[in-house]
């Protein structure tokens, strides 16, 4: 079976993705809108609102660049029907340059070291020469000049391969992948530091990095995944979706979430195991009220449900099953986001504001409108790639089945 451009539905129009593109962008005016308002009644408890719902998209964001390279370092079929959604989601970055900026006004009121009172902390005086406001600042940017440098250049050498179908191009593209993997997984973790783990200066945990990134990659697989499954039933992807496809990203979140689950356990147990003053209050205060009912439901739901589920083919091969999934773990991203950062600003009292939600709520309509402009023009399925003939040539998936 061979898919060509000119194929009826071959293109992210038979989608109606487009559709949904203005919808997406009111929303998210209205809510940047509300998230204005709630600056002018609270500045700084509109910046604290923003941070977790920035972390939540930023992590789909950088998790589909990291994706995305991997992809291009292993080939095979798995990541054929996601490469292009994964490099449409990757090439937003710049836009969380932007969506940054109010983080980057309000250090202060976000980040304890960054306020007047932490000149008088011998500890914070200690680190001041990493966590100081213009070096903060200056990180931000460089990782970000970074990704989008990333990002390009995997394009510019995809749009080449497009054109001359040559060895050398894709070998080239393989080597830019295999170096940015390493380079992201290096910035992330710096980046985590910066923008999560120095809510609290006087905590750290050397496990923070990787739970972190791996928390990208799993929040990139569950969104493509669950754009997948809602493409399903289109025109575009009629006769070349197979659940062999949906089972691959299954498999892929799968393992995602069980080393999601080692790293956060090893981190804790660690951390109970040594019983230190400086570390052991960062989850004492995550253990009690509300916070304590999140943490549980990050064992429940964040794992243990998807785990299973997830070990079952019949829900796996299923589009309307698997998306499921994919919602469950996309919300433990945001919840486990919020029980990471809030606590560091409210201690043991529970409290989350209606900015939050319109922060999410905002962030989300302008960001799915710039994803939607770099899938325009393009064909869901990357019909010149590399094993794409493979992926595609065994039968039909009926859908409605």
């Amino acid at each position: 079976m061979t898919v060509t451009p000119q194929q009826p539905g071959a293109s992210q129009d038979a989608t109606g993705i487009v559709r949904a593109q203005v919808p997406a962008l009111i929303l998210g005016i209205v809510g940047l809108i509300a998230c204005g308002i709630g600056w002018v009644l609270d500045a700084r408890e509109f910046y604290r609102a923003w941070l977790p719902s920035y972390i939540f998209w930023f992590e789909i964001v950088a998790g589909s660049l990291a994706v995305l390279m991997l992809q291009y370092v292993t080939g095979g079929e798995w990541g054929v029907m996601i490469r292009r959604p994964l490099g449409a989601a990757a090439r937003t970055i710049p836009l969380f340059l932007v969506l940054g900026v109010p983080i980057a006004i309000g250090l202060p009121h976000v980040y304890s070291w960054a306020a007047p009172e932490a000149a008088g902390d011998h500890l914070l005086h200690a680190k001041h020469a990493y966590l100081n406001v213009p070096f903060w600042i200056g990180r931000a940017i460089f990782y970000f000049a970074v990704w989008t440098f990333l990002a390009w250049r995997i394009r510019v050498l995809s749009l080449r391969f497009y054109e001359d179908r040559s060895p050398d191009t894709e070998l080239s593209r393989r080597k830019w992948s295999a170096a940015g993997l390493l380079i992201i997984v290096l910035t992330l973790t710096f980046a985590s530091i910066d923008w999560i783990m120095s809510l609290e200066p006087k905590w750290y945990s050397s496990m923070f990095g990787i739970s972190f990134t791996v928390g990208c990659g799993l929040s990139a697989f569950a969104y493509v995944t669950f754009l997948l499954t809602q493409l399903a039933r289109t025109k575009a992807m009629a006769g070349i979706l197979r659940p062999s496809h949906l089972r691959d990203l299954g498999n892929l979140m799968l393992a995602f979430t069980m080393l999601w689950a080692y790293t956060a356990f090893s981190q804790f147990l660690l951390i109970w195991y040594a019983n230190l003053k400086e570390e052991v209050p960062y989850y004492l205060k995550r253990q009690h009220g509300v916070w304590g009912v999140m943490a549980a439901a990050l064992v429940i739901f964040h794992f243990f449900l998807p785990f299973f589920m997830l070990l079952m083919r019949e829900i796996k091969d299923r589009p309307n099953t698997i998306a499921v999934v994919t919602v469950i773990l996309l919300a433990m991203r945001y919840v486990e986001i919020y029980w990471l950062i809030a606590p560091a600003h409210f201690g043991e009292q529970f409290y989350f504001s209606w900015m939050s939600l319109a922060a999410l709520v905002g962030i989300a309509g302008v960001w799915f409108w710039f994803f939607v402009q770099q899938l325009k023009g393009q064909t869901i399925v990357p019909i010149h790639e590399t094993w794409v003939e493979e992926a595609i040539r065994e039968g039909r998936l009926q859908v409605n089945a």
